[in-house]
């Protein structure tokens, strides 16, 4: 019986231990499924809002439509800022829908945003474009004409900036919050997503996943 060199030992353990690292690294880097979601109606998207290169932070309770873990934190139009559209659970980056076909626009003027083309008003300031600035749109990496109206879907990464560098919005493009998979359930390789109360368009009931 042949019996393993230490050389050819070490050599096997590496072999495998490389392996390991190369399957963790792309299970890791898998891609999102959107056909995963069991309810198309209950849909996320990732946003980032930049202004002079800072990003804004909307994980405040003032933006916030209640928790997942609070069963009635979603049962009165009062507890929400759009009957379709909300964040919660001190997520400032996770954009939950519960209808087809809203807009980003629909989303901000629900956190107190005023948009008037080609004009955004937050915090009661109104940014416009100017001759040295202007507003600009990313969807998923690739910028796109300014246009809040647009119908996002699931797993959107949308990105709008006023008068940010052209250094900064790659490096937050680079960065981008990949939360909203996990809400949709498409990358259950990252764990599941806190249990959220269906909410929806009556002629559209939720689908609960199994």
């Amino acid at each position: 019986m042949k019996m393993f060199t230490t050389t050819k030992v070490l050599t096997l353990a590496v072999l495998i231990a490389a392996g390991s690292v190369v399957y963790f690294t792309q299970d890791m880097w898998r891609t999102p499924d959107a056909s995963l979601n069991p309810d198309p109606n209950h849909t996320h998207a990732d946003f980032v809002v930049l202004i002079r290169n800072e990003q804004l932070d909307f994980s405040g309770n003032q933006f916030m439509s209640g928790t997942s873990a609070d069963e009635h934190s979603h049962d009165e139009p009062s507890e929400y800022k759009h009957q379709h559209l909300h964040l919660h659970d001190n997520n400032g980056h996770v954009l939950h829908s519960h209808k087809a076909d809203l807009t980003f626009a629909d989303f901000m003027q629900s956190l107190g945003a005023l948009y008037a083309p080609p004009c955004l008003a937050l915090n009661n300031v109104s940014y416009c474009p100017t001759t040295a600035e202007r507003w600009q749109m990313f969807i998923n990496g690739a910028e796109v004409p300014f246009d809040l109206n647009y119908a996002f879907k699931d797993l959107d990464k949308i990105l709008i900036s006023y008068a940010s560098s052209p250094e900064v919005i790659q490096e937050t493009i680079a960065n981008f919050p990949d939360d909203a998979c996990i809400y949709s359930l498409a990358c259950p390789w990252r764990g599941k997503p806190p249990v959220e109360k269906c909410v929806a368009d009556p002629e559209v009931p939720c689908v609960q996943p199994e």
